[in-house]
């Protein structure tokens, strides 16, 4: 309604029929909008006349020629491709932007500024009011350019089992939020690149490392999982030939690229130049298996010289495959492998890379290792007993000749269908920056990952103590992690200091690293406030997202939940490595004979706190705020169940060591309990396709093999 009046408002959304695509979607976007939040019934056309209560121009002068009338008095569209213009002209409203996505990122801004808030699993909306045309201009620029979500990645609790129906709805939050890349993570051991060489032909593809997850009666959470006998991606076919199969794969990348681009999001595809099925193995003069989880992949074994044919044959046909299939990306990343091991030919690669950049000259090899060598990461065993970081710095010596010989000398992208496509250089070591801004060609990028965890990071200053990059940079911001696994977690605060670090680096932008996504509506709503402000402040937006969540009466209570959400997370990054791991050892590594760690409970309490907080919120929620509180009340509730398990099982294995059997067997069972108790909490509270993997993970590697050590003890 007007203000003055029962009429109802004449509102238009002025189009011209020959503008892209998306700026039409934006278009519609906008009358949607108005529909929701005012009752107004905006109608799109290409005149300006017969809209009494004004109307809204959308585009550019360069798309709409409405636009360019109404700044034909000299107003300035000087802005870039990611550009927003929003800016009241008479009667009319200009939303446009330097691009057609900019323009649709100007609708969304134009709408968050009428107090629509944009959540991962949807928008919340303010009451209906009366409206009114605003007066307002504004001119926005990104401060970060690079706003990138990943995709597909691995694990039954991530979006590897996603489905196009879920990826869309979550692509469509992202485009509001304005990010505008997505990057499919794509491993070798997937369905995704089907390729022959030297006349063997990939027969074999699978999903999260080829672990298997049964769905029967004796699953807890069993109503989660609908009809199925088996938790799998819905794309997919279950049990069909690798055909099938890898049809399916294709179908669902491309299907997930097209509606990424259809919200103005480029797409980056990933490969890798020395991990392959192992059918390919007969290739190579030798190979091993990879250090990773049960996939069967293999790696160059110490026997293959960097220069070796069969091996740059067998990359090259992946490249191709890559860049063949997928020639909608724009991007293609080439990631250094996770747990290095070709690293046999590194001094040789090091001399070949001199001889033709001159690395040298910025650095070398013996104080690269030695600094390598200083570096602290978790402890662990890594092949011939060195220091991970210096593992990665040899085999990333190796890999970045291979991949200079692939592109530069051999030119495989040249007989592809883009061989224009950019190239992304991603997770080289940091004491290799001075030869990456060497051997870089025009255009590249890279993306960077620092310490494993964002709170180490964080607390080293990793971002500020690297070496500078000349070329684009993207940090790889972990919102979730897979050590961490399907705990509660945030990494809101370390996030923030280390996207304040890396905006001093110069660096572009961002690219995120989750599983779940349950827990993350503060921290993605930050990113993407600080992709364009960079006064952001990590508590305010925490708060704003609780405020449209929850409700006002239950901002503070809701925001202490977090605050100690955060504070357990840290602990957990710090002192349980793979804790909750989602693999097949998941829960039986921690049978040891050892009290419950101090640190451990530390985190429990931080949840309990969590859980208090959560639940004097829930009690001053009105009708609008419950849901949201549910859902972490039943994640808090299973976290410390979880722990619960933890501490009961190394009371077991305790009792076990001393000879006390029946104490062991009571202890074990008491685990079960709480495994399913905290299972039963999760299960009534899940809310997309990660939250299900997590259920189904809890039954395979934690509930099940529970069940075992209690038929075990009772048996012996």
């Amino acid at each position: 309604m007007t203000e003055s009046g029962g009429q109802a408002p004449k509102v238009g959304v002025v189009v011209s029929g020959s503008q892209p695509d998306l700026e039409l979607f934006a278009a519609s976007e906008l009358c949607r909008y108005l529909a929701d939040l005012f009752g107004v019934e905006a109608s799109l056309s290409e005149d300006t006349e017969g809209f009494p209560d004004g109307f809204f121009l959308i585009g550019s002068p360069a798309t709409n020629p409405a636009v360019a009338e109404a700044m034909s008095d000299g107003s300035s569209f000087d802005v870039s491709d990611q550009g927003i213009v929003i800016q009241r002209c008479r009667d009319a409203l200009i939303v446009g932007g330097g691009s057609p996505r900019a323009t649709l990122w100007a609708v969304y801004e134009l709408v968050e500024r009428w107090g629509v808030r944009y959540l991962l699993h949807g928008d919340v909306l303010p009451e209906r009011r009366t409206f009114k045309l605003p007066n307002l201009t504004t001119v926005m620029e990104p401060n970060l350019t690079i706003r990138q979500w990943r995709v597909v990645n691995d694990f039954a609790c991530g979006p590897e089992s996603w489905g196009i129906e879920d990826y869309r709805p979550v692509i469509d939050q992202l485009a509001k939020l304005k990010f505008n890349r997505v990057y499919a993570f794509i491993w070798p051991y997937h369905p995704f690149v089907h390729y022959e060489v030297r006349g063997v032909k990939r027969n074999s593809g699978t999903l999260w490392f080829g672990d298997k997850y049964p769905v029967d009666d004796d699953t807890i959470g069993r109503e989660v999982f609908g009809d199925i006998e088996e938790f799998w991606n819905p794309d997919l076919p279950l049990g069909a030939s690798y055909e099938e199969t890898a049809a399916a794969g294709q179908r669902h990348i491309h299907n997930l690229f097209d509606h990424a681009a259809s919200r103005g999001m480029e797409c980056v595809i990933h490969t890798s130049t020395t991990e392959f099925p192992s059918e390919f193995a007969g290739l190579l003069k030798t190979s091993r298996e990879t250090h990773q989880l049960g996939a069967s992949t293999i790696v160059p074994g110490d026997g293959v010289a960097m220069d070796d044919d069969a091996l740059a044959d067998l990359a090259t046909a992946v490249i191709q495959a890559t860049v063949n299939i997928y020639p909608e990306a724009s991007y293609i990343s080439f990631v250094m492998q996770e747990h290095r091991q070709w690293i046999e030919e590194h001094e040789r690669a090091w001399q070949a890379l001199d001889d033709k950049y001159g690395v040298e000259q910025v650095c070398s090899l013996e104080p690269v290792l030695a600094s390598a060598a200083e570096r602290d990461m978790p402890a662990g065993s890594y092949p011939g007993g060195e220091p991970r970081p210096v593992l990665e710095v040899k085999g990333d010596i190796v890999s970045l000749y291979f991949l200079d010989r692939l592109i530069d000398d051999l030119e495989v992208l040249a007989d592809t269908a883009r061989p224009d496509i950019k190239v992304i250089l991603e997770s080289v070591a940091r004491e290799l920056f001075p030869v990456v801004n060497v051997i870089a060609k025009p255009g590249w990028q890279t993306h960077v990952g620092m310490d494993y965890f964002p709170s180490s990071s964080a607390l080293r200053d990793s971002y500020g103590k690297a070496p500078q990059l000349d070329l684009p940079a993207t940090a790889i911001l972990t919102l979730h992690d897979d050590n961490v696994g399907i705990l509660p977690q945030s990494t809101l605060g370390s996030l923030h200091r280390m996207t304040k670090r890396m905006r001093d680096r110069g660096w572009s932008g961002f690219s995120t690293r989750y599983w779940l996504i349950g827990d993350h509506d503060p921290t993605v709503s930050y990113l993407a406030n600080a992709g364009w402000d960079t006064a952001a402040s990590p508590d305010e937006v925490c708060r704003y997202v609780l405020m449209a969540a929850c409700g006002e009466a239950c901002v503070e209570d809701m925001f202490e939940m977090h605050q100690e959400v955060q504070r357990a997370t840290v602990i957990l990054e710090q002192n349980a490595l793979t804790i909750a791991f989602p693999a097949p050892n998941m829960i039986m590594k921690s049978w040891i004979a050892e009290p419950f760690p101090q640190e451990l409970a530390e985190v429990r309490r931080a949840y309990r706190n969590a859980l208090d907080s959560a639940r004097q919120a829930r009690s001053k929620a009105g009708s609008g705020g419950g849901e949201y509180i549910d859902y972490w009340i039943g994640r808090l509730d299973f976290g410390i169940a979880y722990l619960d398990c933890i501490e009961s099982l190394r009371e077991a294995a305790l009792a076990d060591s001393a000879g006390e059997r029946d104490v062991a067997l009571r202890e074990t069972q008491a685990a079960v309990d709480h495994c399913r108790a905290g299972t039963e909490a999760y299960a009534a509270i899940v809310q997309d396709q990660s939250d299900i993997g997590a259920i189904a993970v809890m039954n395979e590697h934690v509930y099940r093999p529970l069940k075992a050590k209690v038929e075990e003890l009772a048996g012996a």
